[in-house]
Order: C-alpha cells, then sequence, then structure tokens
C-alpha cells in the first residue's frame, strides 16, 4: 500500500515539475537543454553524497544529498576558474565533468561514509512525495506568471521587480565572461555581490544569449525549493525524528509560518473594512507595515525571491548532519567537510556564511567545554583543517570582488525597531513552531546532544546580531530577514521532536497538542496563502502605500528596444536612462532586460545604495538641461556611450529630449520606435 501510494505521489511530483518547467520555459530544445546542462554542472554531488554517506546509504538518501553539494561543488567550481581568467561556459562545465571524474576515482570503494545515516523506507518517500507537491504548489503557480505578457508589456509582481531583477542583472553581467564581474551600476568598481549561487543560469545564458535570463533563474529556483525541502527533511529523519513528526514539521514550517494574516483578517472583519483589501498589503510583514517592527519572511519567499540564501540554508542541515552524526567526529574526513561546507555558505550567501561560521566557532567551543577539553589536541587540528578551507574560501571572494570593504556599513546598537513592540512581534512572526517547538528541546537533548548544543549556538549568536546589529541603506530588512531564517531552520527542527514526544505520551496529551497544533496551523495558514494570491496577482496595477506600482510593466516599446540593443550593442557598452525618476520601478531595465551597464545607477542592492545618489542627480540634470552641449559633457564625463529616451524620460523631462534628435553630430540616433528613441553619444 505504501509503495503505491509513494508511486503515485512521485508520478504526480514530476507530471508538477513537467508542467511548472514547461510554463517557464516552453521550449523542445532550450528545456532539454537546462536540464543537460543542470545536469553535467551538478555532476560532482554524486560521488561526493557516495563519500558522504557512505556506500551502503540508499538511492533516495543520494539523490537527496547530490544535488545540493553537487550546485555548491559547481557554482565553486565556476568561481575558481573565474579567478583564474577563464569564463567560458565550456570550461564551466568541463571543470564539473573533470571533477566528478576525479571524485567517482578517489571514491570508487566501498567505504563506511562521513554521517551515519538512517535508511529511508516506503514511509520516507510518501513523506518526501507530499513535501515536494507542497513546495511545487508554493513555487510553480507563482514562477508561471511571472514576466507574463499583458497588454500593458512583461508584468512583474513586486518584489519580484526588486529580487528578481536583481538577480537578472547578475546573470547578464556574468554571461559577459569578464574577470571580476563589474558593478554594472558603477563599471569601474567589481560587483559587490554573492554570485555564486547564480552560475548555473549564467551559463545557461552564455550559451542560449538569445533567450530572456529569467526563465533559467526561476528552473534553477524551483529545483532548489524541492531541494531546501528534501534536505530539511532528511536531516531532521536522521536526527531522531519519525517520517510522519519530520513531514508534518515541515510542512507547519513552510505553510504555517506566521499569525500575520490571521491579524490582518481579525482586523478588517473589526473594523468593518473589506476583506478583499488583502490585495493592497504585504501580508507577511505585517508587524513592519502596521507597527514599524522588525520583518521576517516565512519560507515561501525565500523560495520566490531569495534562493541563494535557500541554498546556504540547504548547505546548514548538512553541517548540522556532519556536527551531529559523524562517524569519527574531529578526524580529517568530518572537519574536511566542515569546512567545505562553511565556505560554500559564505560564498554562495555571505551574511549567512558569516552567521553560520560565527555560530560554528561558539558551538565548537561549547562542545570541547561540555567534553571538559578532553581530545583538545584532535579538536584543535580539526578546527584548523574547517578554518584554513574558510579563509581559502574567503579569498577567493574577496579575490573576485565579491566582498568588498564599505566604510560604517554596519550600525550597531540595540534595535530600535524590536524595541517598539517586542511581545507583538514575538506572537505574530513565527507561527504555532515558536510555541510548540520548545516541547521538544528534552526529546533532542537525548536524541544528540551535539545537536541540541549546536542550535543553542546558532540561536544565541542570530539573537545577539538581530538585536544590535543593522545594515546600513538595509534597516529593518537584511539582518531581520536572514536571523528569521536561521530561527524557522531551528525551530523546524526542534517541532518534530515535539510531535514525536506528544505521540509517544499518553492519549488525551497526544489529542489535546495535536488538535492544537493543528488549529494554530490553520489560523497561520492565511499567512502563506494570501501572500501566494499576491505574489501571483499581476493584474493589480494600483500604487501600494509604498509609493512603487503592486505590478510592474516593460512596456512593449520598451522591450522591443531592450531585444533590439541586446542583439546588436557591444557587449560593454554602457546604456544610461534617467536613473532617478525610475527609482525602484523599472530601475534595473537596462541591466536584466538590455543586459549592458549604465555609467551609473540605482545599485540598491548593494551596501550603501545612497551613494549612487550623486551620479544619478548628475544624469538627470542632464536630461533636463536644454543644453545639448551640456549634456554631451556631462555624459561624456560619467562614461556613457548610449542615451535612452522612453517614456519615463519624456513624462519626466518633457521637451527637453528632443535636444537628443535635434543635435546629430552630438547624439547620433541607433533606434527609434514607438515611444523609445536610442542615441549614440558622440565622443
Amino acid at each position: 500500500m505504501i509503495q503505491t501510494v509513494s508511486r503515485g505521489l512521485f508520478l504526480m511530483v514530476g507530471v508538477g515539475v513537467l508542467l511548472s518547467t514547461w510554463a517557464m520555459l516552453p521550449s523542445f530544445i532550450d528545456l532539454p537543454l537546462y536540464f543537460l546542462i543542470a545536469g553535467m554542472f551538478t555532476l560532482p554531488g554524486w560521488p561526493l553524497a557516495r563519500w558522504i554517506g557512505g556506500s551502503d546509504s540508499d538511492r533516495l538518501t543520494r539523490v537527496v544529498l547530490a544535488l545540493p553539494v553537487g550546485y555548491a561543488a559547481g557554482a565553486i567550481g565556476c568561481a575558481t576558474v573565474r579567478f583564474v581568467g577563464l569564463s567560458s561556459p565550456f570550461a564551466v562545465l568541463s571543470t564539473s565533468v573533470s571533477l566528478a571524474a576525479l571524485l567517482a576515482f578517489a571514491f570508487r570503494r566501498s567505504q563506511p561514509g562521513v554521517i551515519r545515516l538512517v535508511q529511508l523506507d516506503g514511509r520516507d518517500r510518501v513523506a518526501l512525495g507530499v513535501l515536494w507537491l507542497l513546495a511545487l504548489g508554493v513555487v510553480g503557480p507563482v514562477f508561471a506568471l511571472v514576466g507574463n505578457t499583458t497588454t500593458l508589456g512583461l508584468a512583474y509582481r513586486a518584489y519580484f521587480n526588486a529580487d528578481l531583477f536583481v538577480h537578472m542583472t547578475v546573470v547578464a553581467e556574468f554571461a559577459k565572461g569578464t574577470v571580476p564581474l563589474a558593478n554594472p551600476f558603477s563599471p569601474l568598481e567589481a560587483l559587490p555581490y554573492y554570485w555564486t549561487y547564480f552560475t548555473l543560469p549564467g551559463v545557461f545564458s552564455q550559451l542560449r544569449s538569445t533567450l530572456p535570463v529569467d526563465p533559467a533563474i526561476m528552473l534553477t529556483d524551483t529545483a532548489m525549493a524541492m531541494v531546501f525541502i528534501s534536505v530539511g527533511y532528511l536531516a531532521v529523519r536522521n536526527f531522531g525524528a519519525s517520517a510522519l513528526a519530520s513531514a508534518i514539521s515541515w510542512s507547519t514550517i513552510l505553510l504555517a509560518s506566521s499569525f500575520e494574516g490571521a491579524y490582518f483578517l481579525w482586523d478588517q472583519i473589526a473594523t468593518g473594512k473589506p476583506i478583499a483589501e488583502f490585495r493592497t498589503w504585504n501580508i507577511d510583514a505585517i508587524t513592519r507595515w502596521v507597527w514599524n517592527l522588525p520583518g521576517v519572511d516565512g519560507f515561501q519567499r525565500a523560495m520566490w525571491w531569495t534562493p541563494q540564501h535557500l541554498m546556504a540554508l540547504t548547505l546548514v542541515f548538512i553541517l548540522l548532519l556532519v556536527i551531529a552524526h559523524a562517524r569519527r567526529a574531529n578526524t580529517v574526513a568530518p572537519s574536511i567537510l566542515e569546512g567545505l561546507l562553511l565556505g560554500a555558505m559564505l560564498a554562495i550567501s555571505s551574511f549567512n556564511g558569516t552567521l553560520l561560521v560565527g555560530s560554528y566557532a561558539v558551538a565548537q567551543v561549547a562542545l570541547l567545554a561540555a567534553d571538559r577539553g578532553r581530545g583538545f589536541g584532535a579538536w584543535f587540528a580539526s578546527r584548523a583543517i574547517a578554518a584554513t578551507l574558510v579563509v581559502l574560501f574567503l579569498g577567493l571572494t574577496l579575490g573576485l570582488g565579491m566582498v568588498q570593504s564599505t566604510p560604517n556599513a554596519f550600525l550597531i546598537g540595540w534595535n530600535r525597531f524590536f524595541l517598539r513592540g517586542p511581545w507583538t512581534f514575538v506572537l505574530l512572526s513565527f507561527g504555532p513552531a515558536l510555541f510548540l517547538a520548545p516541547l521538544g528541546l528534552r526529546a533532542a537533548f537525548r536524541a544528540s546532544r551535539r545537536l541540541v548544543i549546536t542550535l543553542a549556538s546558532i540561536l544565541a549568536v542570530i539573537t545577539v546580531v538581530f538585536l544590535f546589529v543593522d545594515l546600513r541603506g538595509h534597516e529593518n530588512t537584511q539582518v531581520t530577514f536572514r536571523t528569521g531564517h536561521l530561527m524557522y531552520l531551528c525551530l523546524g527542527i526542534f517541532l518534530a521532536f515535539a510531535v514525536d514526544s506528544w505521540r509517544a505520551a499518553g492519549r488525551w496529551r497526544s489529542v489535546a497538542l495535536s488538535t492544537t497544533l493543528l488549529l494554530c496551523a490553520a489560523v497561520a495558514l492565511p499567512t502563506v496563502a494570501l501572500d501566494w494570491y499576491n505574489a501571483r496577482d499581476i493584474a493589480n496595477i494600483e500604487n501600494s502605500p509604498g509609493n512603487f506600482p503592486w505590478t510592474v510593466h516593460i512596456s512593449p516599446d520598451d522591450d522591443a528596444a531592450a531585444q533590439y540593443l541586446h542583439a546588436t550593442l557591444p557587449a560593454l557598452a554602457t546604456v544610461q536612462t534617467d536613473a532617478l525618476p525610475r527609482d525602484r520601478n523599472t530601475w534595473a531595465f537596462v541591466t536584466a532586460f538590455v543586459r549592458r551597464r549604465m555609467a551609473v545607477g540605482n545599485g540598491l542592492f548593494t551596501l550603501n545604495p545612497a551613494r549612487y545618489q550623486p551620479a544619478m542627480a548628475r544624469v538627470h540634470e542632464a536630461y533636463q538641461s536644454p543644453s545639448a552641449e551640456a549634456a554631451q559633457s556631462a555624459f561624456v564625463e560619467l562614461g556613457v556611450d548610449y542615451v535612452y529616451v522612453g517614456d519615463v524620460e519624456r513624462k519626466v523631462n518633457g521637451s527637453s529630449v528632443q535636444k537628443f534628435a535635434e543635435h546629430p553630430r552630438l547624439f547620433q540616433p541607433v533606434y527609434w520606435r514607438g515611444s523609445v528613441a536610442v542615441f549614440r553619444v558622440v565622443k
């Protein structure tokens, strides 16, 4: 019976994957090509999974482990060949295939794995099938509507025009092949962004440059959502929780992440306002919108918008498995694996990586203290191996310009947003898991003291960072989002143990607590449900209270111009829009759609984005100036090759933009169609 159910679920998952991928990249040629490239890219994961789990590990476990470690190996391999000056997609894929062959030879003999792993059975296949379907249901229908063609143009729901435009910009810059990647909003500096995760979409874009870059990104993100939930399940099962408890825990964390949606519904009903107003609210940020408290995003948003951070969290699960269940702790093999995982986290998601390196250090000192200093020599040697690898990865990111020194980037002091309403924040932000997960603490400690000490270290570090650290230019967002995700991760592990604990308790206690979880999860469900609806609601074209449109459109004229310019302009040309009035709406039109650099733009995803404002103001003055000579002089000094005049530029600057067409000796026309005109700056 279980085998039949699991096969049915796997069939449904397969159909769901095909439908989701077909909606994003409906091509008989390009879709198989993407899967071929992805298979080659992640190929090192298979021998690595055999090394980690051992030759006696089951096939499903190997699949679950192979995809994330293979992706990390492919991404780091690509960063390494970039570091030595190779940027060809064939060099990247050859590196992955060669590394896979080398690892397969090194681990060809049957041997026990670095980690002790349980054998997954039919119940696990059913549980994973359910979790995969949930992840596909959260991600697939949302991605299917991203960039849809409408009468107003290509439609991108708010937040996709932020994070996805960032990712499209990174992939477009990666495809140019320069080393290091240049900051497309300030091309004289390296791109100060952890672009490692986006290597696979970048390689695909290099090979299929005529296609838009967003489908490959969303295909990769869909796979990452399923990989994350799979590895999370695998980790909790190996920590000692049952298949049922593990599935319940991650389903709760994913679908019932907070009570913010419930609060919104209650407030609307209590004040006599229509519930339909949820379309004009950021549901998973009610605490921030209503009280200006810290914002915490559920994992559904990480699946939609920040997959690079989700990838880092996936590696955290494997790190916890190594710490808790290494066959021989404080020996060479687990130490190397720990160092590789921490280094990969640092390269893929620098802030998460920093948090985890700090947590790892605290945890290891605590574990040594718990062992009363026994085996200090082996402990010290093991930590030295891990630290050396982390330093090497850090050097790689520094060498590629991903991490740059930004003066006064950190704000140190009490989190004033949290102090506005700490109890409101706690009660609404984390759903039922926050209140029920502590019931599993005792069972988790019995299962693995090392696991509990490590999770306690993570919680201690993120609590200190949450309370006392913020990022300039990204106040009350980046730090709270990253620490919040790690909080969810810890809660998911403890909640699984809690479920098993009360299932083993007396009948009435089991029924009472199970009913409590079910009812609380039902109350928390509206947050994800309403958020999911809004993420797909490209019909909402109204302005938000934050003065940005809920749906951003790339007009048909802009889309046609972008395709023409991408096909004809030199790859390293700079194309300048009037970035100031475009603000956070079409701020990345040139970098994400034209796939060219700007002399200056609104690099809002980098540290201290206010530094771009003076140069953007100067560009705006050049657009507004009635003097073609003054504008040409400013553009030449700024390094502008082409000037873009679209609807935004015409609406904001009026007749001033006519000077470009009236002075062909200064501004040579290269494109004119509909409302868009593009001029080459004659230097």
